[in-house]
Parts: structure tokens; C-alpha cells; sequence
């Protein structure tokens, strides 16, 4: 009888034991579904994208005589040639990139002179005969965070100048031999970027804010709007803006610089379409590849992007 009763209290508390594991493995699975429902919840809210995009149209500034000269630029400074003014003004002429026919809802340029003057001229605020004609459509905004990129010692020197060959140039121009010889900045490429992601950051910041205001006036949903940006800037950094942006988008036959690296022609125009989403992110996509169609033929009345 003593087994007995050993082996019936055995069985109890093995039973006990059994169901309270059981009732943790239960617990165990409905904590877990529960994680799993919120991580899909925030998924979702990630690829939701906002009922507007950004349609981004990067513009090169026109020729200017360093360009001629084939001297680094960088964020140094030169006048546009004769030829560049006359570029910029036949751009000027064409609705497909003047703003009159598309309105843009923003303008920027950098703040460097050439890209100042050339959006000026595309414009239309600087006329052929020099005077200045205001518009109340056109505010155009200077921001440095479209500048070019600083290019170190090779500024203002010859492009045949090596980054080393610049500083020994700069030490001679000096009479010193010290190391540390004072030299313009050097920028990198990610930092460069990080400017222009601040910069269409802030872009979708005032866009949402906008499109939040129109629906509020509107009794019923708008429609999904584009926010047309003229940008007007420079070489190095459309093309920096290009590969870190869309580069597996690029076609394999896209036209090159000697050097090897993409050609970003005076006055051509990539458009860059920018979707945002609610958790604040954004996608990149290729809408046209350094277009000079607006300079081809002046009166082009044809769509004004792909």
C-alpha cells in the first residue's frame, strides 16, 4: 500500500507539473503572436507611401571660362562665357524647362555665382537686355547645401594636376616646403551627399505640410500631386546625386568623360522622381538621364519629362 500511495502521488504532481508547463508554452504563444502582429503593423506603416512625390529636376549651370580652361572649379567661383549665357538663354526660351509651362513649386540654385546667374537666365528674371524682372510665381531660393564639391588642392589648377601635384604647385606658388601648407578643403563624396539629403529632406518636410493644408481646404481627398523642384547646381554633385541615388538604374551605354565617369552636360536636366513615406523615408527613381532637348530645339512643345 505504501507503493501504492508513493506512486498515485507521484502521478499528481507529474500531472501538476505537466499542466503548468503546458500553460507556460500556452502564455509563450500568444506573447509571440502578439510581437509578430506589431512588427507587421510597423512594416505596413513603412511601405505606405504619402499621396505625393517629389519630382526633382538637377540642372548644370552654363559654361563658364574655367570650364574652357579645363581648370578644377570646385567651390571656387567663374564667370559664364559668352557661349554659356547664350546656352542658358536658349534654355530660357524653351517651356519645357523655363517653369512656364510646368510650374515648378519650388526653385533653388547654389549659392556659388555661375549657378546664381544661370537660373537667373532659365528663368527668365535676368532679360537679354540685363535688367532684372521680378515675378511673384518665382522665388528663387540660394542654398549652399547644392554648392559643388570641394575639390582640396586641385582647385583652381589644371585638370591634368594630380592631388599631389597640386600641393607641391601650391608649396612652390608660396616658397615653403612645410607639409603643412594651408590648402581648400577636400570634401567626400558621402559628405556631399549627406548635404543634398538634408536638403531633400527638408523639401519633403514643406511639401508635406502643403499637401496637409490643401486637404484640409478641399471637402473631399485631392489627388496624389507632384511637387515639380528646379535645382539648379553642379557637375560632381548631380552625378554624385546620380550614382549614390539611382546608380543600378542607369543604362550600361550612358555617355562618359574621358576620365570614365558620367557626363553631366551645361544646362542638361536629370529628373529624379523622390516618393516619400509616413515613416519618413523616401525612394529614389530615374525619371530622364542628362536631357539636353530643351537646348536642341527651343520651341520644343513637346512633354516636358518622360
Amino acid at each position: 500500500m505504501n507503493y501504492l500511495s508513493i506512486l498515485v502521488a507521484y502521478l499528481v504532481l507529474l500531472s501538476i507539473h505537466v499542466g503548468i508547463a503546458m500553460g507556460q508554452i500556452e502564455v509563450d504563444i500568444k506573447t509571440d503572436t502578439s510581437t509578430i502582429n506589431d512588427t507587421s503593423s510597423s512594416d505596413n506603416d513603412d511601405q505606405l507611401a504619402l499621396p505625393f512625390f517629389i519630382r526633382l529636376h538637377l540642372i548644370r549651370h552654363g559654361e563658364t571660362h574655367a570650364n574652357v580652361q579645363n581648370i578644377v572649379l570646385g567651390q571656387g567661383d567663374s564667370p559664364l562665357t559668352e557661349n554659356g549665357v547664350n546656352v542658358a538663354r536658349m534654355a530660357a526660351a524653351s517651356d519645357s524647362i523655363n517653369g512656364k509651362r510646368l510650374k515648378y513649386w519650388r526653385h533653388y540654385c547654389s549659392d556659388l555665382q555661375r549657378d546664381h546667374r544661370t537660373a537667373r537666365i532659365v528663368l527668365g528674371i535676368e532679360q537679354e537686355n540685363g535688367n532684372e524682372e521680378s515675378s511673384p510665381e518665382i522665388n528663387l531660393i540660394v542654398d549652399s547645401r547644392l554648392r559643388e564639391l570641394a575639390k582640396g588642392p586641385r582647385e583652381g589648377y589644371l585638370k591634368k594636376y594630380t592631388h599631389e601635384e597640386a600641393i607641391e604647385l601650391r608649396r612652390r606658388e608660396a616658397g615653403v616646403t612645410d607639409k603643412d601648407i594651408s590648402v581648400p578643403k577636400l570634401e567626400s563624396l558621402d559628405d556631399a551627399y549627406a548635404r543634398v539629403v538634408d536638403w531633400i529632406d527638408s523639401i519633403i518636410a514643406d511639401a508635406s505640410e502643403d499637401y496637409e493644408n490643401a486637404c484640409d481646404d478641399e471637402e473631399e481627398n485631392i489627388e496624389p500631386k507632384v511637387y515639380d523642384v528646379f535645382a539648379l547646381s553642379h557637375s560632381a554633385l548631380i552625378r554624385t546625386i546620380i550614382h549614390k541615388m539611382v546608380d543600378h538604374q542607369l543604362p550600361t551605354d550612358y555617355k562618359k568623360t574621358k576620365e570614365g565617369s558620367l557626363r553631366i552636360p551645361n544646362l542638361s536636366r536629370t529628373i529624379i522622381d523622390i516618393q516619400p513615406y509616413k515613416s519618413k523615408r523616401w525612394t529614389p527613381s530615374l525619371n530622364r538621364l542628362t536631357d539636353v532637348s530643351h537646348l536642341n530645339d527651343a520651341a520644343n512643345s513637346g512633354p516636358p519629362y518622360l
